[in-house]
């Protein structure tokens, strides 16, 4: 199929290549724009579950997923002296939607994304740096001077996107931008992460089970959580969570309960940074420090969302400054969304951490390569605008989630499921500004509510296997031991019911007892389908 419309996409991450993939079923033009000059997927693990696993069956890729990932269908949560204090089953509902979650590296899923996208649609080195429209067009510029056209601009460039940096610039300036979105994006936690190299099976058993372990440690009077998963190739994941909320409250002073410093994170007070922990001298943060060896300490950060601005406060054990960077010096900062970290500037006290298959956090650290250990920021934000004329933003852009069971790249995943249907029937034809808004609208009043409600997943399952604080640890204990199980079967199966599909292509029938929310219908979809049956 020839088209009549040309999409710009910003950002080869999971939720871009999936767009691509999906356009490209569609029959709509496209072009891909990287700011990497080298494409190189950074993470540890990441969950796929019956929300978006539909879809891969619908595109010929679930044997290629099932390749790459375990099934994974139980959490463990302990305390430091390895006393399970929860357990969460997810097997029972393997009845009710019909498919047992995968968890993989996320490179693995990087790298099976990328390989259905043809290398010419990819242009790499292109960094955003302004983006301008008008009724027929939309137009981005890159670093290097180059400009390039399009009928409509798909922001799908991460946390700190520079398309939606641009775009509520140009909103703020007409007074369009509203007060929420113009807040200061806070970071929470930040993290440290890896895969291992195969590993001794003899060492650790585990590996050989056919199922993923996943098993999540609360430190005790320190602001740390960390966790480890069991993957394809005798490979591990694993994580190390700062908390700068429960830096902040070390749980190591009760006085620090009433201190007003425990609401640095809420506040965006960027003047009052968290105070440092008790049990930690040198806790994750991001480092002003060009040293790529320098240690770690604990800081709080703010970004804005129209802007490059940085603030980052940061503590240690004999210093307190606050710093704020430009663009042109975030790489120093080491603020990028995902950014490598020598394993030498990982705390040692950090390596000491017992981990539950035995040893410490240390080993699996020692067995993993320093190229691919790497830092990443983490924070949680809802944005009101997801669209303006013919930009829109998907993932990370637009909704920022904490990375509990691969949310954040399902989400992203499933934005793209949506808005393709939705270009495909209003825009693929004809790409006029008012054909454009009318799916853009579709899109976001579909995955907004949807959004608000993975937020909310999101915070719920952030305090029951990793939350640091009074209330998180009475959350968690109401979960594993007073909540109704009632009540979680509702809640489950009300996030299991939402699977959509390209609705123009045949659907994958249902599996499970609970059917999936029904797809909305088009005329196009409906005529396009028919004519497939005959054919």
């Amino acid at each position: 199929m020839s088209s009549l419309t040309t999409v710009l996409i910003a950002g080869a991450g999971l939720g871009g290549l999936m767009m691509a993939i999906l356009l490209d079923r569609a029959g709509i033009d496209y072009i891909v724009f990287e700011k990497s000059e080298h494409l190189r997927a950074l993470g540890s693990a990441t969950n796929l579950g019956c929300n978006i696993l539909p879809l891969f069956a619908q595109l010929g890729l679930q044997d290629e997923l099932y390749k790459i990932s375990k099934p994974s269908s139980t959490v463990n949560v302990y305390n430091e002296t390895m006393d399970r204090i929860g357990h969460i089953n997810y097997e029972e509902y393997i009845s009710t939607c019909g498919y047992v979650s995968r968890t993989m590296a996320r490179p693995d899923l990087h790298a099976l994304l990328l390989a259905q996208v043809p290398a010419s649609k990819i242009q790499l080195g292109k960094k955003i740096q302004e983006i301008s429209q008008d009724a027929s067009k939309v137009t981005i510029t890159c670093s290097d001077g180059l400009s390039f056209h399009g009928n409509l601009l798909i922001g799908s460039d991460g946390a700190y996107s520079k398309v939606r940096q641009s775009l509520f610039r140009q909103l703020d300036k007409q007074h369009l931008l509203p007060k929420a979105d113009a807040e200061n994006l806070t970071a929470c936690h930040m993290s440290v992460l890896g895969i291992t190299r195969p590993v001794d099976p003899e060492r650790y058993p585990v590996v050989l089970e056919p199922g993923t372990r996943y098993e999540s440690v609360i430190g005790t009077n320190k602001p740390n959580t960390w966790r480890y998963f069991t993957i394809p190739g005798n490979r591990i994941c694993w994580r190390i969570d700062h908390h700068l909320a429960a830096d902040a409250i070390s749980s190591s002073s009760s006085s620090a309960l009433n201190n007003s410093n425990k609401s640095n994170n809420d506040n965006n007070d960027n003047n009052a940074p968290p105070q440092p922990s008790t049990s930690s001298t040198n806790a994750l943060s991001t480092r002003v420090s060009q040293d790529p060896h320098a240690k770690i300490s604990s800081c709080a950060t703010t970004i804005s969302p129209s802007s490059s601005s940085i603030t980052v406060a940061t503590t240690s054990t004999d210093t307190t400054a606050t710093a704020t960077t430009t663009a042109a010096h975030a790489a120093d900062a080491n603020l990028l969304e995902w950014g490598t970290e020598s394993s030498d500037a990982i705390p040692d006290d950090w390596c000491k951490f017992p981990c539950p298959i035995g040893g410490t956090m240390g080993d699996l650290i020692g067995q993993t390569p320093r190229e691919v250990v790497s830092k990443v920021v983490l924070e949680e934000k809802l944005y009101q605008t997801w669209y303006h004329g013919r930009v829109v933003l998907i993932g990370d852009a637009c909704h920022k989630m904490l990375p509990n069971s691969g949310r954040g790249a399902v989400n992203a995943m499933l934005d793209a499921v949506v808005l393709t249907n939705a270009l495909y029937e209003k825009v693929a034809l004809s790409a006029t500004l008012e054909n454009v808004q009318v799916a853009f609208k579709e899109y976001y009043d579909e995955r907004y509510p949807h959004a608000v409600a993975e937020i909310e997943r999101s915070k719920r399952m952030a305090r029951v296997v990793a939350g640091q604080t009074w209330f998180d640890t009475l959350a968690r204990k109401v979960f594993f031991t007073l909540l109704p199980k009632r009540f979680q079967d509702n809640s489950y199966a009300a996030m299991l019911t939402y699977r959509p599909q390209l609705s123009f292509l045949p659907l994958v029938p249902e599996r499970g007892s609970v059917p999936a929310l029904p797809q909305r219908k088009t005329t196009r979809t409906r005529e396009r389908y028919y004519d497939v049956q005959v054919i």
